[in-house]
């Protein structure tokens, strides 16, 4: 710093700005160092996001928008590593769909990323419970066809040489519960992978069924699609059921956004999502509380 300042007021004196007195240039100086000390932590903050990225695991990329959350000058910084994190998140959904659905699958993909990709955990298992209903059903054996004088459970008799219903009656329960199994797949994967428009077609029955997965996921879709009041309402009737639903009520009450501003109604949601086991939920909390706590001593 000593040197910069000697250097700028040799480079005066030599300039011929015989005009410019030592107050000047000591001011200049001074606003020139003091834009530099200004960029340092802008620069450092760059550093900081540049060897997160540089860095393979997708962990410590959620616990910088845990830490950060709240830090409104970091929001540019908070929107890259999210969209980072959702990167990530997609190619490794990819890469563990590519291959055979397993219960072994299903034990690594929630112990390496349950913390970070939670939905995608989640639609993992709706494909391997779909398949291993679909395998149940299939080995279901067929009834045996009713003889002529066979009564039937509800007291009817069969017609001699009718076939019944009855004959095929848990393969025929099974198959609407496989195909709504499918269907909710394609809905957790169509919005993890953000193909929005089909995660809508394809959630839209079942959330409208009472299936408070997919009204987390149609409220995920609008949020996104910036219909925040469409988000608020789906998220509201899966709350209490969905933790992914209740953290993002607690985000929009603190931020207010499709809803007032409030804290306690956020803090409220946040302690839900945490008890449903959402993990992100509890440090969400944390920061909301101290951001709270140092709003109230300011």
């Amino acid at each position: 710093m000593y040197r910069l300042l000697v250097i700028m007021m040799s480079a005066a004196l030599v300039g011929g700005c015989g005009s410019l007195n030592t107050s000047d240039v000591l001011s200049r100086t001074g606003d020139a160092l003091s834009k530099i000390g200004q960029r340092a932590p802008d620069a450092g903050v760059d550093q900081e996001i540049t060897s997160l990225f540089d860095q393979p695991y997708i962990d410590p990329l959620t616990e910088y928008l845990q830490q950060y959350a709240d830090d409104p000058a970091r929001s540019d910084q908070l929107g890259q590593v999210w969209a980072e994190r959702e990167r990530r998140c997609a190619s490794v959904s990819r890469r563990y769909n590519a291959g055979e659905i397993t219960e072994t699958g299903l034990a690594l993909y929630r112990r390496g990323y349950s913390l970070s990709c939670p939905q995608d955990v989640a639609a993992y298992e709706a494909r391997l419970e779909t398949r291993l209903q679909a395998k149940k059903a299939a080995r279901q054996p067929a009834s045996e066809p009713l003889s002529d004088d066979d009564e039937l459970h509800n007291g009817e008799l069969a017609e001699p040489g009718r076939k019944t219903a009855g004959m095929h009656m848990h393969s025929a329960e099974e198959a609407p519960n496989v195909a709504v199994s499918g269907q909710l797949n394609d809905c957790y994967l169509l919005t993890r992978i953000r193909n929005f428009s089909d995660a809508l077609k394809a959630c839209r029955g079942p959330a409208e069924d009472g299936v408070a997965g997919a009204q987390a996921s149609m409220a995920q879709i609008q949020n996104a699609l910036g219909d925040y009041g469409s988000a608020y309402r789906w998220a509201l009737q899966a709350g209490n059921e969905s933790g992914q639903a209740a953290y993002l009520l607690g985000e929009m009450h603190a931020q207010g956004v499709g809803v007032a501003q409030d804290k306690s109604a956020a803090a409220k949601w946040f302690r839900k999502s945490s008890a449903l086991g959402y993990a992100q939920a509890e440090s969400a909390l944390r920061n909301l509380v101290a951001a709270s706590a140092g709003a109230n001593a300011n």
